[in-house]
């Protein structure tokens, strides 16, 4: 990935302040190596935030902030990375984190999952109790799937990473030294070499 393009588009420590919102955290977020464009620090941050997208309910963009903290990998990626888990996908990783939870328990019949709640969203706090019951009805295989999941799709995402940052890189570089042959062979037939 080109330093250049993240660094356009990705949020820095001078973005963050100017909203009232992120301003008062602006002080805890003032270490430079969250903000770091390198290699290794945003892989490192995309695999935290995909890791940390698997955390259920709204705890996802807090757990990988404080792992940002923590391990000292860039901030933006890891929050980029929380989306993975989006209302189009949760549903679909959770299903799946069951099957690998239960078929890592030896059950044969994975696919009855527990009854989906009835969400009445005029009522959030019945709606979002109905949904914690029916996670904790999923249980032990769904926690194990989820740790499982979350720790190859972090794993997956930081290899993706580093093949797309040093792919680039080599493109680049041959793309430089493309245009230095074709320099160089102008150069030479305007000025050719006397010999002597």
């Amino acid at each position: 990935m080109p330093k250049k393009f993240l660094r356009r588009i990705l949020p820095n420590q001078d973005s963050i302040r100017k909203y009232s919102v992120s301003r008062r955290f602006a002080g805890r977020l003032d270490i430079p190596d969250i903000w770091q464009v390198q290699c290794g620090k945003i892989a490192a941050g995309l695999a935290v935030g995909v890791f940390c997208g698997m955390v259920p309910g709204p705890l996802q963009m807090i757990s990988a902030v404080a792992l940002t903290l923590l391990l000292r990998v860039n901030l933006p990626m890891a929050l980029i990375g929380t989306f993975l888990t989006n209302p189009l996908t949760i549903v679909p990783i959770y299903m799946l984190a069951y099957a690998i939870g239960q078929s890592m328990l030896g059950s044969t019949d994975w696919r009855e999952l527990p009854a989906l709640p009835v969400a009445d969203w005029t009522a959030p706090t019945q709606a979002i109790e109905n949904w914690v019951v029916w996670v904790s009805d999923l249980g032990t295989p769904w926690l194990l799937g989820m740790l499982v999941l979350a720790s190859a799709l972090a794993a997956l995402s930081y290899c993706v990473m580093q093949v797309i940052w040093r792919s680039y890189q080599y493109l680049m570089m041959r793309r430089r030294l493309h245009q230095r042959q074709q320099r160089l062979k102008i150069s030479e037939q305007k000025f050719p070499h006397s010999v002597l």
